[in-house]
């Protein structure tokens, strides 16, 4: 029995894209209901809106991005994660530039924010896709299982040659409290050789080591270190919870994801959808209130 929910006020962040090195800001602003997640480019004089749903994504190589087929936003993955793992149902988000700043590399920074405001729940059922049955998703060594379940479960398995990673492994009940205490924190991560020869192609016009978390041949660079051993597979929990957005209503099943990435999670989304395999249900809510609760978690973000 859950109701839709919004913020309470409006959020402002702003930050360095780490594609185009430019600030950018990023207002997020309470909707009604049933006007689900919206992105607006802002920066543009046409403001164009495009709304989250499964034919606007496109899963690349390290992103996810958000297109109306001429307009684009890139690096949505941890503000959607941020948004889904609160439960935020509508909101408008208005984007003065071509992508999502980075800030540390996780949802924390959004999560900190929506907190500080607070949420405000709409009368009116929330909506949420169910698995009809299990199904699952191949394409070379990534591998994604979905299974029918009452809540949203997630295991997800990363290897990589890096004494620092390796084989990790991790799985976790999705809630608001979880997410906060277990996935909002966790940065994402990349190697210095590849950083470097980016930069030099100008790839990436932005970024530092506060950004993300950055490894040579044998360690962290950041002085401030990990915030778990197992903050790489906690990561890729937060990148998934993100992804599984993108079908605009929250997905309730229990899912493995094996060395799987943002490209594999939209094809195996859109294969899901494609395959009739969702039911849309509207659950029932029983109060109305407005919640002001801060992370004590991760407060040295």
């Amino acid at each position: 029995m859950e109701y839709q929910r919004t913020l309470a006020g409006k959020v402002v962040l702003k930050g360095e894209g780490i594609f185009s090195g430019k600030n950018i800001r990023v207002e997020i602003e309470p909707a009604e209901e049933n006007e689900g997640i919206n992105f607006i480019r802002a920066d543009l004089p046409e403001k164009p809106v495009i709304p989250l749903k499964i034919e606007n994504i496109i899963g690349l190589e390290g992103a996810t991005a958000i297109t109306d087929g001429e307009h684009f936003i890139y690096l949505v993955e941890h503000l959607l994660s941020a948004l889904h793992g609160l439960q935020i149902d509508n909101a408008n988000i208005y984007v003065y530039g071509e992508e999502i700043p980075l800030f540390d590399g996780s949802a924390y920074p959004w999560v900190k924010k929506i907190q500080e405001v607070g949420y405000r729940f709409l009368l009116i059922p929330k909506r949420k896709f169910y698995l009809r049955k299990s199904f699952q998703y191949q394409n070379g060594v990534s591998k994604i299982k979905f299974k029918p379940s009452n809540t949203l479960k997630i295991k997800a398995s990363i290897s990589f040659e890096h004494p620092l990673i390796r084989e990790q492994s991790l799985e976790i009940e999705i809630n608001p409290r979880s997410y906060i205490n277990e996935i909002a924190f966790a940065r994402t991560f990349g190697f210095k050789d590849i950083l470097f020869e980016r930069k030099n192609k100008g790839i990436i016009k932005g970024g530092s080591l506060s950004n993300a978390i950055i490894l040579d041949k044998d360690k962290v660079l950041n002085p401030e270190g990990l915030r778990t051993e197992d903050e790489f597979v906690r990561h890729k929990i937060l990148d998934i919870i993100g992804d599984l957005f993108a079908l605009g209503y929250p997905l309730v099943a229990e899912i493995e994801a094996i060395y799987s990435n943002h490209r594999s999670h939209i094809e195996a989304l859109k294969s899901l959808y494609k395959a009739g395999l969702l039911e849309e249900i509207e659950s029932r809510a029983l109060t109305f209130l407005l919640i002001y609760k801060k992370s004590k978690k991760y407060e040295q973000t």
